[in-house]
């Protein structure tokens, strides 16, 4: 084969054509929400025996001509296409291929199969991948390989690679390249970062919505790693032409990467919905099962149990993405797992993810033609956030970093994330049934900053701390369990396992791992660098994913304090902060609304009451937990980060980014400022608030209405989820109720 070089693009707007390097995609030369067409010339000299052209890739439609005469059009974003030469065999001819970008008028978005990028930035046209001459009779693509055997087996609910138990830690793939703004990375670029997710612990790539190029199957398969292919299928057009038209472009995709051994699983789209009717899903999933021979085949990544639409679903794996709140997720895994359904193996297809506060200051310094507000460089389009832009133009973080303290927030949610992320997949790892998960996402984007890198392609969390649960083994607590009796009969209730009462104190650690694990260790719980008891983790054998309990301890704490909790079991180490509390009686009034108010128990010496018993204007210590009124939606640990004021507060509280204390007291709502100050009638003082990072939005969940006064949407009390069900059994919300009740 040998490349088509010294290209020429003319943009046929009355500029010169200038001259440009294959692969090359036309970005910031003209406006995004131009299709083109971009005419590219070049001279071919044919061999004497004739030959082909492969175009490897060409975004989107491509009409060749050779000599001045059109000899082929293409159409797809995603598959290589070639061109027989025999005609003008042993000539020198001009070539030229006009291309038209998707995402125009000509081929809308949601009539081809443009993936998901368009919904992260926007959609790029040009030939972005090389262009090789092959001499000979035969047609290059005629010898696309076939599959060979699978490596990848179900035995029920469980994966086997190479015969060998697996289970899939992947990192959710987007596409996303700015500095190329094309998806062809080349071999140095995709080898560093399969290194990088690798040092990460993650061994599985999941291509969410795009295809990439033939070399990153071949690095990640040199580097031991596999894949999922998930086709570019997201909210397509309903009608029957573009089903036809994404069949056609599928099937090649298909046919072009089915010999790659190392794709072990495929999904037909993503979260369709009611955008693709049953019967082409189950078409297109019979057919990518029976052309790929792949056992690991499903037709909607996310599914209609999740995403609604026809109810049916095709495959051979449960596929889902659940994006919860943290106190949610074991609840809702629970309601995820088979039960008596079909033995098939669950895996999590998206999930987890964090948009953490993004370095808002570099960025306006920078100014990256993808956070711009200049519509030629960045416009709407078809995203349905677009913030970015006016985030950067008012943000007090980008234009007063220093007094808004903007790095210290960047840590504060970078510590958010790795809690998020750690608690998560404890309560994953935990459950037998899931046969492992795909993180979101790779690298921050324009529409998120859930990235395990951020825009600068550096890794966030640090190897050592993701290790810890994302490794190929891991060792966490398990919930304690303490249904509670209402209204007649019992309902959920767990005990959390950082907050606890001084006195007996029960803890239970166990153990996820995908390869036989034999071992022993110990524990010890200590204050201030001292112990204060240990003990011996017995020697034990753990199965292949088969998550067990493999010791509990009991420890009589007679002081309250904040203690460490470390244990370690062959190769695994982990700790885990505990905070023993004493029970308080302090004066005051806790009021709660009307619906929790059975929950809100009076055992810590403080008078319970509901709104209608509230006085807004007195001015003895109380605490007013609002649930609903003079409130607005919004989630506590997804998609925001919580800025504070009045230190002196703050340090008597001990909570402030103390994310296992927040744990089992945390809201889903935000204040309404306008609300309380019409009932209070003084002044009132935001002391907590969240900030949204995405739209940078800002709503307190805790303000001080007067000395000793507070209103808040943290629930002492519990109840969301897993937290503790009530006061009595919630040492950081009584505590909580404690210190602000002490607080002038």
């Amino acid at each position: 084969m040998i490349p088509i070089s010294d290209w020429t693009v003319d943009y046929l707007d009355g500029r010169s054509a200038k001259a440009v390097d294959v692969p090359h995609a036309w970005r910031q030369e003209l406006a995004v929400s131009e299709e083109g067409p971009a005419l590219y010339s070049t001279v071919v000299e044919v061999p004497k025996d004739g030959g082909w052209l492969l175009f490897h890739r060409v975004s989107y439609a491509a009409v060749v001509a050779i000599d001045g005469v059109e000899v082929s059009t293409h159409e797809g974003l995603w598959d290589a296409f070639s061109v027989p030469l025999q005609e003008w065999a042993g000539k020198t001819v001009p070539l030229t291929v006009k291309v038209t970008k998707n995402g125009g008028p000509t081929y809308p978005v949601q009539d081809v199969a443009s993936g998901f990028l368009p919904y992260v930035f926007h959609t790029f046209g040009g030939i972005y991948a090389p262009v090789e001459l092959h001499p000979g009779s035969t047609d290059p693509l005629s010898n696309v390989g076939v599959p060979g055997p699978p490596r990848i087996s179900i035995e029920g609910t469980k994966l086997c690679l190479d015969g060998e138990p697996f289970y899939m830690r992947g990192l959710l793939h987007w596409g996303w390249y700015p500095e190329l703004g094309h998806t062809n990375p080349p071999p140095d670029l995709i080898l560093r970062e399969v290194r990088a997710a690798k040092a990460l612990g993650f061994n599985t790539v999941k291509f969410c919505l795009w295809v990439p190029p033939h070399a990153y199957l071949e690095i990640l398969e040199a580097e031991g790693m596999v894949a999922w292919f998930e086709l570019p299928v997201w909210n397509p057009s309903p009608d029957e032409a573009t089903r036809r038209r994404l069949a056609g472009e599928l099937e090649s995709i298909v046919r072009q990467y089915r010999h790659h051994s190392n794709i072990v699983a495929w999904t037909v789209g993503c979260e369709i919905g009611n955008s693709a009717p049953a019967a082409f899903r189950s078409r297109m999933t019979s057919l990518v099962r029976s052309l790929t021979g792949c056992p690991m085949v499903r037709d909607d990544s996310g599914g209609a149990e999740m995403y609604g639409g026809d109810p049916r679903e095709y495959g051979t794996f449960y596929d889902y993405h659940p994006y919860c709140d943290l106190p949610f997720y074991p609840t809702v895994l629970d309601s995820l797992l088979p039960g008596a359904r079909a033995a098939q193996p669950v895996l999590l297809g998206e999930f987890n993810d964090y948009d953490v506060h993004r370095d808002l200051a570099r960025l306006l310094e920078d100014h990256p033609y993808w956070a711009s507000a200049i519509p030629e460089f960045n416009e709407l389009g078809v995203r349905w956030q677009y913030d970015l832009p006016v985030v950067l133009r008012d943000s007090r973080f980008a234009h007063e970093p220093r007094q808004a303290k903007h790095e210290e927030l960047m840590r504060a949610s970078v510590s958010k994330g790795d809690f998020i992320r750690r608690e998560v997949t404890d309560a994953v790892r935990s459950r037998e049934a899931i046969g492992g998960y795909v993180l979101t996402g790779w690298r921050d984007t324009p529409i998120s900053t859930a990235g395990m890198f951020d825009d600068w392609g550096r890794s966030r969390y640090g190897q050592l701390k993701t290790l810890e649960w994302n490794g190929p083994a891991s060792l966490f607590l398990l919930p304690l369990r303490r249904p509670t009796w209402q209204c007649g009969g019992n309902r959920p209730g767990y005990l959390d396992t950082a907050s606890v009462w001084v006195g007996p104190c029960l803890w239970k650690f166990g153990v996820h791992t995908d390869r036989p694990l034999h071992g022993g260790g110990l524990w010890r719980l200590s204050r201030d660098g001292h112990i204060i008891a240990e003990g011996i983790i017995e020697p034990t054998t753990v199965e292949a994913l088969r998550p067990i309990e493999i010791t509990s301890i009991f420890v009589e704490i007679e002081e309250a304090g904040d203690y460490l909790l470390h244990a370690e079991f062959g190769p695994l180490k982990r700790e885990w902060p505990i905070h023993a509390f004493g029970k308080q009686k302090p004066a005051g009034v806790l009021a709660v609304t009307e619906a929790i108010r059975s929950q809100a128990e009076n055992t810590v010496g403080i008078e319970v009451v509901g709104p209608a018993q509230f006085d807004w204007t007195d001015k003895g210590p109380a605490v007013a937990v609002l649930t609903d009124g003079g409130t607005t939606p919004a989630p506590f640990w997804r998609e925001c980060v919580f800025q504070y004021r009045d230190d002196a507060v703050w340090s008597k509280l001990g909570i402030r980014d103390r994310w296992e204390r927040m744990l089992p007291i945390c809201g889903d709502r935000t204040l309404d400022m306008e609300w309380i100050k019409a009932r209070t009638k003084r002044d009132v003082e935001p002391l907590m608030v969240r900030i949204d990072t995405r739209t940078y939005a800002e709503a307190p969940v805790l303000v001080r209405m007067g000395p000793g006064r507070f209103a808040t949407t943290l629930r002492p009390f519990g109840g969301l989820g897993y937290q503790p069900p009530d006061l009595t059994h919630n040492p950081s919300g009584a505590q909580l109720v404690y210190d602000l009740l002490r607080c002038k």
